[in-house]
């Protein structure tokens, strides 16, 4: 341990001579962690980065390199066995100091302390958690994984009141603190469901340091998006390449009614539409009707991507810049999940959106029969 903390200050002594930022570091005392465990951390949306050493007997340490601004949600890992709830560790990160103290297994019940960030982190949790949700949560994953649709339709009634409550909760919570870079992350994970008009508002009442941050700039980019991509509102264009390289943009599609359709291979709910696509492409292709398709496909999987368009028989232009959730044409429109559509009428105003199953033919039919 001696040896690891040691070489970190002299990181931080090296980047600090330099000029640059020493970023954020990290100190675990955690009784009877094993030695010689890969510690590896995640910024979300990004990839595992493994630290350059492991742990020691009952703890680690480690720098990360952390930009004023770029603060953001990561997750913590001792070993990649995911499906252990101790292994991991989901937080807020900024550049400061982080101490991880607790007695195990791993993060089980870890204490937080350090920079002002990391307290109203923990404050945030304190205050918003609720141990009887927590047990009505669990129940509810239980059903769900039982499959046991009538007991979790009954038990629906108390997610809901528990839901409305911890969002309560968080808009008070995030009022009392405007200052907070904590306050912009909370309005963007955990007040999705929340009217964007009150998301914005939320946001805009925060002080500039408080939004300082890369959520903050991701709530801004997403309510923009999504007001940009409203029913009644001009499509924003774009332009990505077809899987022979080829640029195709969204403006060649003028003159016919387009649906935008996202998706990717990888996604379940999305394979299980694409029969209700297929079938509408084919029913109303001779009516000035066509499909854009675009896919959030991961980096290195365009086998992927094209031998789930083959298997699932789609016939129309397909999209990527394989670049999994970071694509840039879903973050233009603010596409938070998948599969998800726009219906572009052939003056390239959004008529429509998310329309699934039954609902996708059954609006084409009204708009194109007339």
């Amino acid at each position: 341990m001696k040896k690891t903390i040691l070489s970190i200050t002299l990181l931080a002594v090296a980047l600090s001579g330099s000029g640059q930022q020493p970023g954020l570091t990290v100190t675990a005392h955690i009784k009877n962690l094993p030695a010689d465990q890969w510690v590896y951390y995640r910024e979300q949306g990004g990839n595992d980065r493994r630290d350059s050493v492991k742990t020691e007997l009952g703890g680690f340490s480690l720098s990360i390199p952390i930009a004023p601004g770029e603060g953001n949600m990561y997750l913590f890992s001792i070993g990649r066995n995911y499906r252990d709830p101790n292994s991991t560790l989901s937080l807020y990160l900024d550049p400061g100091n982080l101490s991880i103290n607790g007695d195990g297994p791993l993060f089980k019940d870890a204490a937080l302390s350090g920079s002002p960030w990391v307290e109203a982190y923990s404050d945030f949790v304190a205050t918003t958690r609720d141990k009887e949700a927590e047990a009505i949560y669990q129940k509810a994953n239980e059903l769900y994984s039982e499959q046991d649709t009538v007991a979790l339709k009954a038990l629906q009634p108390e997610l809901d009141r528990f839901s409305a409550k911890r969002q309560e909760k968080t808009i008070q919570w995030i009022k009392g603190h405007p200052a907070s870079p904590i306050s912009a992350w909370a309005i963007r994970m955990e007040l999705r469901q929340l009217d964007i008009d009150e998301q914005e508002k939320l946001l805009d009442g925060l002080d500039e340091t408080a939004k300082n941050n890369t959520p903050a700039r991701d709530l801004a980019q997403r309510i923009a998006g999504i007001k940009a991509t409203a029913v009644g509102q001009s499509a924003p264009d774009f332009t990505q390449n077809d899987p022979d390289g080829k640029p195709v943009s969204l403006r060649d599609f003028r003159g016919q009614y387009v649906l935008i359709d996202f998706w990717a291979s990888w996604c379940v709910p999305c394979r299980k539409e694409n029969p209700h696509v297929v079938a509408a492409y084919k029913k109303f292709q001779d009516k000035n009707f066509t499909v854009l398709g675009v896919s959030l496909d991961n980096p290195g999987k365009k086998a992927d991507w094209l031998a789930a368009i083959e298997k699932d028989g789609l016939p129309w232009t397909q999209v990527s810049d394989l670049q999994g959730w970071n694509n840039a044409v879903s973050k233009q429109y603010a596409v938070g999940s998948i599969p998800a559509n726009f219906l572009v009428d052939p003056n390239g105003k959004i008529v429509a959106k998310n329309l699934r199953g039954e609902a996708l033919e059954e609006t084409l039919a009204e708009i194109l029969d007339k």
